[in-house]
């Protein structure tokens, strides 16, 4: 019995002993893996760190490379551009001036300007931003968007350009317009055109210090705009006076008021104008906007007396034409945008007839950004639009002629945006005019906005601005357009009469208004010639129905009949159809 016990216990005993036996044999194997595993890892990192350092030069290297390579390009630039400014300030001689410096060339600004002028003399005015603050928070208090008392105060402490300002700040205006060649031809700051140093035209420089403005402005994102008085220039027609309008029997020609004027078709006053330009570029102005951009009115009495050196034969809006297109040409690297001020009646005439100034609507409004129609109710005449005293009228004022610039612009591919001038002041000297309080002179704004026109200028020549012309929001009548009328309030029938009208008068100035700018000759005398020679004549017609044919467009069928004074009449049916372009409906036929 205690044999057979003695069994189970040596065959346990000897098992203890083979497991101890094998733990001590697996455990140093453990431990070879443990250090082979170290090691491999201790020669990864190593690697990885002379891979790192590798990749660290090789990219130091890359990257000196890439700057030593930036500053030879850069060297290079700097090379070709002292090169260039030698050649352009021999070309230029006293009219250089230079180009913006390399790395510093200003983005053009894209901007629906809602602006206030200003003069030199009141945009040379020390400002306090402090003055500025409470200027404006006296117009959130008047208006009604603070809802706080307005403190009165200090107000007799506010100047003219911090009113300016702060109205900026407080209301929808974001653009001045500041002089920087006026109506007397003299230049606002100490320039550094030699032109301009040599006959003293910046004697006065109320804008000297026009630094500590310039960065308020666009420190503000306030849109600045140079107004440059082209060529009503007293000061350079009198230093100069053989690039003013000359008279035939010798001397100078003066205006009824007694002012010389500078020869719009004179290259060399050209090249003045535009140096100054340049300059105001250069000094930070988001735009340059020529002014009095013409030839004087009253033609009819100097043109028999007067000539004009360098016309060569051309007629007087080619010459502005021209003279645009060298700013344009001689501007563009100072990435500004560029804009030109118009006569009201312009909207209205044709082929710059009968004013005979050089303004025609559609030869500036394709040589700029935006064109500017100075449509002051106060300076249309009796009768005008229908009225007695247009200056009672400003909203149906403003209203008709920007229906008028729409359909012109209508016309054209890319023409310049319609900016208008609006009247900010009272007209004392017209016979039954009304005071322009703020009620008055935002009625101008409300009638652009129910066309399309966000942007204006108030013109005030006293600089004094009522900042409650500016909440006019809640008067703008956002359902003035009938269904089925293109912007300027026409059925397709009552554009299809006009055109009727017309072709059965050859009235080809509106015939080119409505028809499609892809069914006609862009040059519009080409057009009116073709049309002479093609278009039979139109005599009585009855339309007899018009439908709309899909996508908007529209069929007209009309009864019309055809003929000459040398043979007999036609009568039979035509086809027309009505398109949109441009919002304004026009007429092709068929």
């Amino acid at each position: 019995m205690k044999k057979n016990m003695r069994m189970p216990v040596l065959i346990m005993i000897l098992s203890l002993m083979l497991a101890g036996c094998s733990a001590k044999t697996a455990a140093p194997q453990a431990s070879v893996n443990e250090n082979a595993n170290s090691d491999d890892s201790r020669n990864s990192k190593e690697e990885q760190a002379e891979k790192s350092q590798e990749e660290k030069e090789k990219e130091e290297k890359e990257e000196k490379e890439k700057k030593e390579q930036e500053e030879r390009e850069l060297a290079e630039r700097l090379k070709a551009r002292e090169a260039l400014e030698v050649q352009r300030k021999e070309q230029s001689g006293e009219f250089y001036v230079p180009l913006p410096a390399l790395g510093e060339e200003p983005e053009i600004k894209t901007v629906k300007a809602k602006a206030l002028y200003l003069t030199a003399n009141v945009a040379g005015f020390n400002f306090d931003e402090t003055d500025i603050e409470y200027y404006a928070a006296y117009i959130s208090s008047i208006s009604g968007q603070s809802g706080l008392p307005a403190d009165t105060g200090r107000m007799d402490d506010i100047n003219k350009l911090e009113k300016a300002l702060a109205i900026c700040k407080a209301t929808e205006v974001n653009s001045l317009v500041i002089d920087v060649k006026n109506d007397d031809g003299l230049v606002a700051w100490n320039s550094d055109i030699e032109a301009v140093n040599r006959i003293k035209s910046n004697w006065s420089a109320p804008l000297k210090n026009y630094g500590p403005l310039m960065d308020y402005l666009k420190a503000n994102d306030i849109y600045c705009i140079a107004r440059v008085v082209a060529f009503k220039d007293p000061y350079f027609a009198q230093t100069e006076p053989g690039h003013a309008i000359q008279l035939k029997t010798g001397g100078v020609y003066t205006d009824r008021a007694g002012i010389s004027w500078v020869n719009p078709f004179d290259e060399y006053v050209w090249k003045y104008v535009v140096s100054v330009s340049q300059e105001a570029a250069l000094r930070g102005f988001d735009e340059i906007q020529f002014d009095y951009v013409r030839f004087p009115d009253g033609a009819k009495s100097y043109n028999p007396i007067t000539d004009f050196p360098g016309r060569n034969d051309r007629n007087k809006d080619e010459g502005i034409e021209a003279f645009l297109q060298y700013a344009r040409k001689e501007l563009e690297p100072y990435n500004v945008n560029l804009s030109a001020d118009v006569f009201g009646f312009i909207t209205r005439s044709w082929d710059d007839i009968p004013e005979d100034i050089g303004q025609t609507w559609r030869k500036i409004a394709n040589q700029v950004d935006s064109v500017c129609p100075m449509i002051y109710p106060s300076h249309y005449g009796t009768g005008l639009y229908g009225f007695e005293v247009p200056d009672q009228h400003p909203y149906e004022i403003s209203r008709a002629a920007l229906m008028e610039a729409i359909e012109r612009n209508a016309a054209q591919k890319k023409p310049g945006a319609i900016r208008p001038w609006f009247q900010g002041f009272t007209a004392s000297w017209i016979k039954g005019h009304i005071e322009y309080d703020a009620k008055a002179i935002s009625d101008q704004m409300v009638a652009g906005l129910e066309l399309g026109i966000e942007e204006y200028i108030i013109w005030s020549a006293s600089n004094n601005y009522d900042p409650m012309s500016f909440f006019f929001h809640d008067r703008v009548n956002q359902s003035i357009r009938n269904a089925g009328e293109d912007i300027l309030a026409r059925t397709p029938e009552v554009a299809l009469k006009r055109y009727l009208d017309a072709e059965k008068s050859r009235r080809y100035s509106h015939l080119y208004l409505l028809t499609p700018i892809s069914e006609r000759k862009e040059d519009y005398d080409q057009f009116a010639s073709e049309m002479e020679a093609a278009l039979p004549g139109l005599g009585n017609y009855e339309i007899l129905n018009v439908a709309e044919s899909g996508d908007g467009k529209y069929a007209a069928t009309v009864n019309a009949e055809y003929g000459s004074g040398t043979e007999q009449a036609v009568r039979k049916e035509v086809t027309y159809h009505i398109v949109l372009e441009n919002d304004v409906y026009k007429v092709i036929k068929k």
